[in-house]
């Protein structure tokens, strides 16, 4: 079925004849939400997010022309049964020639996102950017090592160093994951501290430390907003980062070797005014331009 829009789809960016190798960037949805602790819904924003984006035209918020930027579009993998099909989205991921840009899905979907890129970067220093209202670096909850709020513990069983990983926005905790948060070398800024110092302070603190790595990968919970901004997530927690912040955030990258983003927990049924998918595409498309800047430098 066609859907109408203004633009084509992202943005006048897809282009369907074109393979990963041809495109800077490659889509990937991942339509799960079957590992979430509490409200589901996440499974249809791939769906929605493509929609919209048939809406937004090829720039940026600073006019940063976009069009030279191409986006190779493969559709969604399938969830069944988390445990035999992430390994799909893990090969996926560790063999993609460019950008993946990938849209959950629920947050256990990144588990296998991580794993590939640590896989793909083997050898070097893979850098997370974890913008979150939650850690997720529980062992195990609701019984299963999967779970959403498990996901940066196993990154760090794939190989990321807790060294190489900034934690932006967080103010939630569970007891499992106190020590690895006060004594497991994480980089750690929660809302208290943006709070307190500025985004702009804390930008420039995440930036110098990524700078050290080979190749950075961005994993937004849209949670991580604060449900003014975003109310259509799972688990909303107030007193989050506004949207300026995280764009301010994004713009601070600028220059540093991005290699991929994640971008979950958005529940369209959770939000009808659907502000919270427009979020989202915001984020990707900034994010877009943040590289489209970076190639022109």
């Amino acid at each position: 079925m066609t859907v109408e829009g203004t633009h084509n789809l992202w943005g006048d960016l897809h282009s369907p004849e074109s393979s990963p190798a041809e495109s800077d960037f490659t889509v990937i949805g991942i339509p799960f939400d079957g590992l979430a602790s509490a409200r589901t819904g996440a499974a249809l924003a791939p769906q929605r997010i493509r929609y919209w984006s048939r809406h937004l035209a090829p720039f940026s918020e600073d006019r940063t022309r976009l069009g030279g930027m191409r986006i190779c579009d493969l559709g969604d993998i399938k969830i069944v049964d988390a445990r035999h099909d992430f390994e799909q989205v893990r090969k996926s991921v560790a063999q993609l020639p460019n950008i993946p840009i990938l849209l959950g899905g629920d947050h256990s979907v990144s588990i296998p996102i991580l794993q590939g890129q640590r896989q793909r970067f083997a050898g070097q220093r893979l850098g997370v950017l974890w913008v979150d209202a939650h850690p997720d670096l529980c062992d195990e909850f609701d019984g299963s090592p999967l779970s959403h709020a498990c996901t940066l513990r196993r990154g760090l069983d794939a190989g990321i160093a807790p060294q190489d990983i900034c934690m932006v926005g967080l103010r939630s905790w569970e007891e499992q994951e106190l020590d690895l948060i006060e004594n497991g070398q994480l980089n750690v800024y929660s809302m208290q501290q943006i709070a307190d110092h500025g985004m702009k302070v804390v930008a420039a603190e995440v930036r110098g430390i990524l700078s050290a790595c080979d190749a950075i990968h961005i994993s937004l919970d849209i949670d991580a907003l604060d449900p003014s901004v975003a109310p259509g997530t799972g688990i909303p927690d107030c007193g989050g980062l506004t949207m300026r912040e995280v764009l301010t955030l994004l713009k601070a990258l600028q220059g540093l070797p991005l290699v991929g983003l994640d971008l979950v927990e958005v529940s369209p049924p959770l939000d009808p005014s659907e502000a919270t998918v427009f979020a989202a595409l915001k984020i990707i498309m900034e994010f877009i331009a943040v590289l489209a800047r970076s190639a022109t430098v």
